[in-house]
């Protein structure tokens, strides 16, 4: 390693990752092996404290918004992938918020640091995909929008369009129509030339009222710093090694940024993540696009700086290496994962990477799938026999949740259940896990309805169940089931929240029985009554402490209404406040 900072022998690192809460708990442990390998032992700090609702600004407001002769004490530089951005826009000569003066120049005169003013105007001005639903989706053609979804069409304009890394110069920052429409050749896709035609219609469209209304997303942010380091060149410190975890909640264009800040092509980079977990709206991940970015991207501008003709012959990408063993569940639920795994491998075959099956060290109860002798509301008859029968029964404890699809059966399921039991999204969940979970209706609101029944000509390709037994079911056709793709991954992400129990409930059974029956086939799941003694079974108690710690972690994900419940319970009147 060649001598920097005027002869100090120094190696520059930086970990990345797109949760502010993840970003903070690994710079809490960096501190904590600093200070164990200086022999200090004093003060170490709880991983697991009060990460308050600013935090997420002033966590880094000692890190200058700059790569610039940036202090050694920073390294190894813990960031999020916003900072990362912030700092790169603040090393290059030109901002992109230069553009956006107007917008934040009430905020210079109310005193505001910079930093807080583009903090306030990001806020109040970016494009996130709730905002894209709420606001955009709803004014666009409704003849262009009728046969979509909207997430498939902002993960089209984030991850596609606006988010495939353009090698050719000048940089443009988005695919033009022809290039767009021809991916239904290049790549395994459910869109054809037809409907990535009208997609990229509903893409014009929305560019246009986001011009109008001021307004950008983060693809915008992302192209123009390409376009600003492509065309002045980046002018801050090189690091030595860059590992950016959770790496599929990013596009291709956001991970090819990280090639200016390192040249070291041989061994400077590493990626995690998991593209069964590849959930968050707008992006569409694989460990082989990042592959094929690597020598689009990254050994060009290396070779074109000289620096890789060196090892021009030697360098490759290295094999992905798989963390195979699983340390969190046991294998009954591995096994339930997996066979959800084999779905999007045999029909979607370029979502996901091909990786080996997880394994577990310990054996548990398998999954278990309620019905109901009556027609009741599961969550009805689970709570309200609490209430009724066994009066200050304890409902659930701070290590069990009830998890829906969406917000509206979230408040749903509130209003019967009170302060009986944690209720969080799929998507609020993702990052968290629990003892027990309780996986409510997610068939029975699914966007598919009865296009699960495609599920049927797998089991019969596969042979798990006799093709004597006819069960009517449709072809799988890529343009009438691309949702599958997505139901199947966040069905993957609910499920392995558990370590323990996991229960299904569905209030009716007109969609759930395609893949209720696959799991019966492979003999993954059991059957029970839901009655009074099961009832009982499923509820256990937590103490104060286990409340307030659930709370934390509620609080640190951002759950406040949770949280305050978990406070309440915990009789912790001070964090409740």
């Amino acid at each position: 390693m060649p001598p920097k900072n005027g002869g100090e022998s120094s190696v520059r690192q930086v970990f990345i990752t797109v949760s502010p809460k993840l970003c903070s708990a690994i710079k809490d442990h960096i501190c904590r092996l600093k200070r164990f390998g200086t022999s200090d032992v004093s003060d170490q700090p709880s991983i697991l404290h009060m990460h308050d609702i600013m935090d997420d600004l002033e966590e880094f407001t000692e890190i200058p918004d700059s790569f610039c002769d940036l202090p050694h004490g920073h390294y190894p530089l813990t960031i999020t992938y916003h900072k990362f951005l912030m700092m790169l826009d603040g090393t290059c000569q030109t901002s992109f918020f230069d553009a956006f003066y107007g917008e934040m120049k009430s905020s210079f005169e109310r005193g505001h640091s910079r930093s807080r003013a583009v903090q306030t105007f990001i806020e109040l001005k970016e494009v996130t995909y709730e905002k894209f639903v709420t606001f955009y989706w709803p004014r666009f053609n409704a003849d262009l929008t009728k046969k979509f979804a909207a997430s498939t069409v902002f993960t089209e304009i984030i991850s596609h369009i606006k988010g495939a890394y353009q090698a050719s110069r000048p940089y443009t920052g988005k695919l033009g129509r022809q290039g767009y429409v021809m991916l239904a050749d290049k790549r395994f896709s459910s869109l054809n030339n037809e409907k990535r035609d009208i997609i990229y219609d509903i893409f014009l469209e929305y560019e246009s009222m986001k011009c109008t209304a001021r307004e950008f997303d983060l693809s915008d942010f992302v192209n123009s710093l390409h376009s600003s380091l492509v065309s002045e060149g980046y002018n801050g410190d090189m690091v030595d090694f860059v590992y950016i975890d959770e790496v599929q909640d990013l596009t291709m264009t956001q991970i090819a940024l990280i090639k200016y800040v390192c040249v070291n092509i041989k061994e400077g980079f590493l990626f995690a993540g998991d593209t069964a977990q590849t959930i968050a709206r707008g992006i569409d991940f694989r460990f082989e696009d990042i592959r094929s970015l690597f020598y689009t991207a990254f050994l060009p501008e290396t070779e074109a700086s000289n620096e890789g003709l060196k090892h021009r012959k030697r360098v490759h990408l290295s094999d992905m290496f798989q963390l195979s063993q699983n340390f969190r569940t046991h294998s009954g639920i591995l096994r339930m994962a997996q066979s959800i795994m084999s779905l999007l491998y045999f029909f979607f075959p370029s979502s996901v990477d091909k990786l080996n099956p997880e394994t577990g060290l310990v054996h548990g109860e398998a999954p278990v799938l309620l019905e109901s002798d009556n027609d009741e509301n599961a969550i009805m008859t689970i709570f309200g026999e609490s209430k009724s029968k066994h009066g200050n029964l304890h409902g659930f404890g701070a290590e069990q949740v009830i998890l829906v699809r969406d917000d509206a059966t979230k408040k749903q399921i509130i209003d019967i259940v009170g302060k009986q039991a944690l209720v969080l999204t799929i998507v609020e969940c993702k990052g968290l896990e629990f003892q027990d979970v309780l996986l409510y209706n997610f068939f029975g609101l699914s966007p598919l309805r009865n296009k699960w029944r495609v599920l049927y000509g797998y089991m019969e390709d596969k042979d798990i169940i006799a093709h004597s037994e006819e069960i009517s079911h449709p072809g799988f056709d890529t343009s009438k089931h691309y949702l599958l793709c997505s139901e199947l991954k966040q069905l993957y992400v609910a499920i392995t929240r558990t370590r323990q129990r996991l229960w299904m409930c569905e209030n009716t059974d007109d969609y759930c029985r395609p893949m209720f029956d696959y799991w019966k086939k492979l003999c993954l799941v059991e059957v029970r009554l839901l009655d009074s003694s099961l009832i009982q079974a499923m509820q256990t108690g937590s103490s104060s402490d286990d409340w307030r710690l659930r709370g934390i972690k509620l609080f640190n994900e951002g759950q406040f209404e949770m949280a305050t419940m978990c406070f309440e319970k915990a009789g912790d009147a001070y964090r409740e406040k």
